[in-house]
């Protein structure tokens, strides 16, 4: 009897759903991909055609628990998706996985991204059991910093060249907490 897939966990809070993707969050998510102010510290170059995130959508819902998750970030209400949350380079054994995440810049500087990235934060550390979590942010990179450093994450230094994005090389500032660890803390 073949195995049953685990289904994806959608987590709550009062203004947001994370759930999974599903293929009509392209649009929606292209807006984000599309977009080079919100793109300037991603991990890849901005998207130029939907057909570009189409694709990168798929893969979030084809993602494999145990290394990297992706939830959509929907609002509460319409479930419109606002953005994503994920972990990724996930060492389960290990009990560890670096995060990321991204909000529609029309919807930032409104808690949604402090509030999901929380919500995910919870399912790692308790579902998962997960002992550490990671962020790399570009040093330039405040708001995302801030958002981190509000969660109870630290800084632990600069790692040089750390990620190549299109042709070019990104130093990123290396934030990392622990289970034991909690907001406020830093």
């Amino acid at each position: 009897m073949p195995k049953q897939a685990i289904p994806h966990p959608i987590l709550t809070t009062p203004r947001l759903r994370l759930r999974q993707f599903r293929a009509e969050d392209a649009p929606a998510m292209h807006d984000c991909f599309a977009n080079p102010e919100a793109m300037r510290f991603w991990n890849t170059p901005v998207h130029t055609k939907p057909i570009e995130t189409e694709r990168v959508v798929q893969r979030l819902i084809d993602c494999t628990p145990s290394y990297y998750r992706f939830w959509a970030v929907a609002d509460a209400g319409s479930d419109r998706c606002l953005g994503l949350v994920n972990y990724h380079d996930g060492h389960i054994r290990s009990r560890r996985v670096a995060i990321g995440y991204m909000i529609d810049p029309a919807r930032q500087r409104q808690g949604l991204g402090i509030e999901a990235v929380s919500a995910m934060l919870d399912f790692c550390f308790g579902e998962l059991a997960l002992h550490r979590a990671q962020a790399f942010i570009h040093p330039d990179n405040t708001a995302s910093r801030k958002l981190i450093e509000k969660l109870g994450f630290r800084c632990e230094g600069l790692l040089r060249h750390n990620l190549r994005v299109g042709e070019d090389w990104r130093d990123d500032l290396l934030y990392a907490r622990l289970a034991t660890d909690r907001p406020g803390d830093a």
